[in-house]
């Protein structure tokens, strides 16, 4: 009777300590909240942290322009499309780069511009505006640089960047380094795809974007080249020849243009790129495609 009694115990005792070991519903619902606090608490550490990274990584670009004048010389005959531009996406890439934060604007342009547009593209930046009478598509292209040099527009800059309203700067570093760089002079793109980086006098440079130290660039620099040229970028490739030669000459890798002189490819900083228009505006690091014309 005792062995009896002592199983009933036993079982009753074994009973209870599974029912208190299994979870109710109200446990498992507190548990799943508390696993979605916690990841959206991980979640917001990451992007805290990716944001202070990112801070600190612009301060430091920053930092590394403080003592370098930089002029963006941007040149359009303005048709439609590229004051599109101008309104949808350029207000994205400067501010996402520490770059075209830091630089004053010269707008060269071939036709009056709606009376926003400025301010819309280029907020609170200094931004002066200078008009010319299109000669045509090479000539205006070839116009914009004589006129820049005879005029010494550039006076007071250690860097001018040149680019057209859908050249986009879109990442910065590399640029930056090269700036800040005592041992390069010029940063160009080839419209053939070399893939020479420095000292690279075959070089095909691209007119729609480069950027030169304005000690390289008198009054006669474009001029009194000695002869006329049938498009931009023989004539860039004339007034840059020594940088070329003396091996101060950076060039972007990477480059798909093959030849018609629109800087795309994979992981380009600098995209021209007419279907990129309909994507704008962009954060920092899209398009994430960069072989797209």
């Amino acid at each position: 009777m005792v062995s009896c009694l002592v199983k009933f115990l036993s079982g009753l005792l074994l009973l209870r300590l599974v029912i208190a070991s299994t979870p109710t519903d109200d446990h498992m619902q507190c548990t799943s909240k508390e696993d979605n606090v916690q990841a959206a608490q991980a979640k917001a550490m990451l992007s805290l942290r990716k944001t202070q990274t990112d801070f600190r990584h612009q301060k430091s670009m920053q930092a590394s322009l403080d003592n370098i004048r930089v002029l963006l010389f941007v040149t359009t005959h303005l048709p439609a499309f590229h004051v599109e531009f101008l309104q949808k996406c350029w207000p994205g890439i400067i501010s996402n780069s520490a770059l075209l934060q830091h630089a004053d604007v010269l707008l060269f342009t071939g036709g009056e511009l709606p009376s926003d547009v400025i301010q819309t593209a280029f907020q609170g930046k200094q931004v002066r505006v200078e008009h010319y009478d299109n000669p045509g598509y090479q000539a205006g292209a070839m116009l914009a640089m004589e006129t820049a040099t005879s005029r010494r527009w550039f006076d007071g800059y250690d860097w001018v960047l040149r680019v057209n309203p859908d050249v986009l700067i879109l990442d910065d570093d590399c640029l930056i380094n090269n700036l800040a760089d005592e041992h390069v002079d010029g940063i160009f793109s080839d419209c053939n795809d070399g893939n020479c980086t420095s000292h690279c006098t075959d070089g095909f440079v691209n007119s729609d974007f480069f950027a030169v130290r304005t000690n390289q660039l008198g009054p006669a620099s474009f001029i009194e080249l000695g002869e006329k040229y049938e498009n931009a970028e023989k004539q860039m490739g004339a007034a840059f020849k020594s940088i070329m030669e003396n091996g101060r000459d950076r060039w972007i890798p990477g480059t798909h243009m093959h030849g018609k002189c629109r800087v795309h490819g994979n992981g380009v900083p600098v995209l021209h790129s007419h279907t990129v228009l309909s994507q704008c505006p962009l954060a920092k690091g899209q398009p994430e495609n960069r072989d797209i014309e």
